[in-house]
């Protein structure tokens, strides 16, 4: 039997935010950016990314050549979505500073996001070349190539970037979408196995590994997998409409309905396209 699509999502690697240098500043008005930039990024680990933004303010106003200031600007407003801000904050920290392999990384995770494809490989190539153990630069390169096709590249520079940096559960997360998209369902769950033992509460993972179980015809495992998804994250339309898939195949109609209205009823989106009106007919027949 013909089995539903399934749809997976990615993730890049969070910004680091880089540490201020310890060498003493020459004048009041570095030092002054130089507490700003601090105290922003204490304001980074509590969360709170808008007293962030207004101390990185601070800092690019007491010294505009700063690229620390730029850079981690870049990297608040990125994580507030502010992505248009965080590619101009990025642009100007590495024209500042054009060996700061960071924003080189980050702002080719951004292109990424943005379907810049070209710019993201490029971006993140020469993050590499600035900075060869820059896990987060072998891991958002990896996205660019997946989604460019480049399955065989994307695997390897998410295995450098596993290597780098063993303990982080999104390289392993899209070194698994990689592997599932080559139809290596083995790989794909190894990896999604490893995310899920790393961040116990990581949604997409749940979701992706009882995908590649889907296609291996593990159904058992496949449906455990979409109900942990969904005790995570009720709200997620994606984790009822995948568990329908599981339902319809193991010929439980009614459930698989009951599954898919709630999805769309979460996601409209989900009833439209040529796709999901086929993945509809089967469910409502």
């Amino acid at each position: 039997m013909k089995r539903g699509s399934v749809l997976t999502t990615f993730i890049i690697l969070q910004s680091i935010f880089c540490c201020l240098a310890t060498t003493r500043a020459q004048n009041s008005r570095a030092a002054t950016a130089a507490s700003y930039l601090e105290r922003g990024a204490a304001w980074i680990s509590k969360g709170e990314l808008d007293r962030a933004i207004a101390d990185f303010d601070l800092a690019i106003a007491s010294d505009p050549t700063l690229a620390l200031a730029f850079y981690n600007r870049g990297s608040a407003r990125s994580q507030k979505r502010d992505l248009e801000g965080a590619l101009a904050d990025y642009d100007r920290a590495i024209q500042l500073d054009p060996r700061l392999a960071e924003a080189w990384a980050n702002r080719g995770g951004i292109r990424y996001v943005t379907g810049d494809l070209t710019g993201a490989i490029s971006d993140g190539s020469r993050a590499i070349e600035l900075n060869s153990r820059l896990a987060m630069a072998w891991n958002n390169r990896g996205l660019a190539r997946m989604d460019n096709d480049d399955l065989a590249g994307a695997v390897s520079d998410f295995d450098s970037s596993i290597m780098l940096d063993h303990k982080r559960a999104e390289a392993y997360y899209n070194r698994g979408t990689a592997r599932y998209r080559m139809r290596d369902f083995d790989g794909a769950i190894a990896d999604r196995t490893q995310a899920i033992k790393l961040k116990p509460d990581f949604v997409a993972a749940w979701g992706d590994r009882g995908a590649a179980r889907l296609a291996k015809g593990d159904l058992e495992g496949a449906l455990a997998d979409y109900n942990r998804a969904i005790e995570l994250n009720p709200a997620s339309a994606i984790g009822y409409f995948n568990r329908s898939l599981v339902w319809r195949e193991r010929g439980d109609l009614a459930r698989a309905r009951a599954d898919y209205d709630r999805a769309v009823a979460l996601d409209p989106r989900l009833a439209d396209g040529e796709a999901r009106e086929r993945i509809r007919n089967r469910l409502m027949r």
